[in-house]
C-alpha cells in the first residue's frame, strides 16, 4: 500500500468522525426522531465517503514505474511528472494524481495508473456509467439525472448522460449483435445471464410497433418468450428482444434469445402471432418442427370487429352480437360454419369490399385457428404478453409526446429496457464489471 502512514491517519479520522457523529445524535438533550437520526447519518456518510475516497487515492499511489518506460516505437517514454484527475464514482469524486510518461520520438504517452484502474479519457467509473444507462433507459435523461440527485447518488450532467448512453450503450448493443452473429454463423451458444432449466411449456411471440427515428416513422420489432402452466397462464419471468434494424436482424436476435430459453428442447412450444407474414416466416425459420402455430385470438377478434362495423356500423348492438357468435365458432372449432358465414357476407355486393380482405386474412391463417385444440391442451391463445412488451419496451419510453430519436440511440434504449424487463440487469451489470479494462 502506498502512503501507508497518511492512509492510516485518515482511517483513524474516519473512526473519530463515526464515533463523534453517533454520540452527538445519541446524547442530544432532546429525543431524536427517526427522520432526524436518518438525516444525521446521511450527512455523516457524506463526510466519511469524502475521507474514504481521499484515503483510497493515497493508497493507490501515482502508478510511478520509474523514470522511463519502453515505447512501442523503440524509443523511451520518460516520466514528465504527476498529473491530476478527478473521477466520479458512486461514492463521490476520487482525486487521483497519476504519473505521466511521454515519448519524444513518436509523441505517444502512457498513464500506468489509468491502465491499471481501467479508466481512459472518461472521468466516470463504470458503476456511474451503468447507473446512468439504467435510469436513462427507464426515463428521459434530464429526469433521470434529477432523480439520482434527489436520491443523493453522484451523477453526471444531462448532456454527459446522453454521451454515455450513445457510447457505452452502443458497446452493449454491438456485443449483443456480435453474439447473435456468432450463433448464426458458428452456432456458438450465447451467454445465458439467467440460468434456466429446459421448460416444458414455452410460448414465443413477436409483433411490431412504430417510433419516430431518423426523421420518419419506423417499425421496431419485438419478440417475447415466457413459460406457461397447464392452464395456459404465464408463470415466472418473461424475456424479450427488440430492434429497429430490420427483419433479418430481428430474426438473428430472436433466434439467439430462443437458445437462452432452450426452445428446441421444450416439449410444448406455442407460437402466437398476429398474422403478419414476417412473423410466420420467422417461426418457420427459427422454431422446432413440433411448434404449435396459433393466430392471436385478440387480432382475430379485431378483424371480426372491422367486418361488423363495415356491415352494421360502428358500435352497433347487432354487430357486437355477430362478433360474439363468430368468436364462439372459432373457440368451438366450428371452422366450416365460420368460413361459410364470412363467405356469405363477402358475396353481398354492397359489403364485398369490406369483408373480402378479412376473409382472406382468415383463409391465409386457417391452419392456425385451432383454438379448441389449444384450449384442450392448456395452451395460451392470446398474444397479450408481446402487446405489453411493445408498449413497455418501446412505447412508454420512445413514443412520448414530441419525441424524435436517432435510430442508433433508440436501438440502445430498447435493448437496455429488454435487459431490465427480462430480469437480467443485475447479471448484466456483474458481467460488465468483470470485462477486460477499457483504456481507450
Amino acid at each position: 500500500m502506498h502512503n501507508e502512514k497518511a492512509v492510516k491517519g485518515i482511517i483513524a479520522e474516519i473512526a473519530r468522525e463515526v464515533q463523534e457523529g453517533i454520540e452527538a445524535l445519541a446524547q442530544g438533550q432532546e429525543p431524536v426522531s427517526l427522520a432526524e437520526w436518518e438525516g444525521g447519518m446521511l450527512e455523516l456518510r457524506k463526510r466519511v465517503d469524502v475521507l474514504m475516497l481521499k484515503a483510497c487515492a493515497l493508497a493507490l499511489g501515482t502508478g510511478n514505474c520509474g523514470s522511463e518506460l519502453p515505447c512501442e516505437c523503440g524509443g523511451r517514454l520518460r516520466l514528465v511528472g504527476n498529473r491530476p484527475k478527478r473521477i466520479l464514482t458512486l461514492l463521490g469524486t476520487l482525486p487521483l494524481k497519476r504519473a505521466y510518461y511521454h515519448c519524444a520520438s513518436c509523441g505517444a504517452s502512457r498513464v500506468p495508473l489509468d491502465e491499471r484502474l481501467g479508466v481512459g479519457k472518461d472521468r466516470q467509473s463504470l458503476g456511474v456509467k451503468q447507473t446512468t444507462l439504467l435510469v436513462c433507459a427507464l426515463m428521459p435523461n434530464g429526469r433521470a439525472m434529477d432523480l439520482l440527485g434527489e436520491l443523493g447518488i453522484p451523477h453526471v450532467s444531462e448532456k454527459e448522460s446522453q454521451r454515455i448512453v450513445r457510447e457505452l450503450g452502443g458497446e452493449v448493443v454491438a456485443e449483443r449483435d456480435r453474439e447473435a452473429d456468432l450463433w448464426r454463423r458458428e452456432h456458438a451458444a450465447p451467454v445465458e445471464e439467467v440460468r434456466r432449466r429446459v421448460p416444458e411449456r414455452l410460448a414465443v411471440l413477436m409483433d411490431g410497433t412504430m417510433a419516430h427515428t431518423d426523421g420518419a416513422w419506423h417499425e421496431g420489432k419485438v419478440g417475447a418468450f415466457y413459460v406457461f402452466d397447464e392452464r395456459g397462464e404465464a408463470v415466472g419471468e418473461k424475456g424479450c428482444v427488440a430492434t429497429f434494424k430490420g427483419i433479418e436482424h430481428f430474426r438473428a436476435l430472436w433466434d439467439t434469445e430462443a437458445q437462452r430459453w432452450h426452445m428446441a428442447e421444450a416439449k410444448h412450444v406455442v407460437a402466437l402471432c398476429d398474422g403478419s407474414p414476417w412473423t410466420w416466416n420467422t417461426v418457420e425459420e427459427c422454431c422446432p418442427a413440433h411448434t404449435f402455430e396459433l393466430l392471436d385470438f385478440y387480432h382475430a377478434a379485431e378483424h371480426l370487429g372491422s367486418v361488423a362495423s363495415g356491415i352494421w356500423g360502428e358500435g352497433s348492438e347487432r354487430g357486437a352480437e355477430w362478433v360474439e357468435e363468430q368468436k364462439t365458432r372459432l373457440l368451438e372449432g366450428r371452422l366450416e360454419a365460420f368460413f361459410e358465414e364470412l363467405g356469405r357476407w363477402a358475396k353481398v355486393e354492397k359489403y364485398r369490399e369490406v369483408v373480402e380482405p378479412h376473409l382472406g386474412y382468415f383463409e391465409r391463417n386457417r391452419s392456425r385457428l385451432r383454438y379448441r385444440e389449444a384450449l384442450v391442451r392448456g395452451y395460451p391463445i392470446s398474444s397479450g404478453v408481446v402487446e405489453a412488451a411493445c408498449k413497455t419496451i418501446i412505447g412508454l419510453r420512445e413514443k412520448q409526446p414530441g419525441m424524435r430519436w436517432r435510430q442508433d440511440t433508440a436501438e440502445v434504449i430498447a435493448h437496455l429496457r429488454c435487459i431490465y424487463y427480462s430480469g437480467r440487469w443485475s447479471a448484466f451489470r456483474r458481467r460488465w464489471l468483470h470485462k477486460p479494462a477499457r483504456t481507450a
